[in-house]
């Protein structure tokens, strides 16, 4: 049986579990520098950036939600932003994703958010999938760009 639950104060290590999961699936493995200690900060801190569900399984965890609060400048409105949805190999096509997003879309409705945003992989044909399934609507040919590091030290004129 399938349930969803919020984080709970000592869920870090699932959520990073997961997020190590994810990064292996996307072939980015080395990406991942995040810490237990650091979804739990940002989970339940004096101020919190981040939402997290837990799927269960037969009380094995299975797959998780990350969210956050974000703005459209277009709609004038605050909407969601899910960061990533991990379902663990061991759990897929079982309906945990479904049973992920349809979590994710009570809590931002329930908080009066209009939209969730998301990105995926063009290559990940089961994922795109899976969405288009959800309803969901693509948006083309969006490039996504990151700034880190030296860079971002060097046009913010730190270095």
């Amino acid at each position: 049986m399938i349930s969803v639950r919020l984080a709970q104060k000592g869920d870090g290590q699932i959520i990073l579990d997961m997020t190590r999961v994810l990064a292996l699936h996307h072939g980015w493995p080395e990406r991942v520098t995040a810490t237990a200690e650091d979804f739990e900060r940002h989970l339940f801190g004096d101020n919190p950036i981040i939402n997290a569900l837990i799927a269960m399984v037969d009380g094995q965890p299975a797959g998780a939600a990350i969210w956050h609060r974000s703005f459209s400048t277009n709609r004038g409105a605050e909407i969601a932003y899910l960061e990533d949805l991990t379902v663990l190999p061991d759990f897929r096509k079982r309906g945990v994703g479904k049973a992920l997003m349809q979590a994710v879309a009570r809590a931002v409705s329930e908080r009066g958010i209009p939209a969730i945003w998301w990105q995926a992989e063009g290559w990940n044909e089961n994922a795109l999938k899976f969405y288009e399934g959800l309803g969901a609507e693509g948006h083309g040919n969006v490039v996504v760009w990151s700034l880190k590091g030296d860079e971002l030290q060097k046009l913010g004129g730190e270095a």
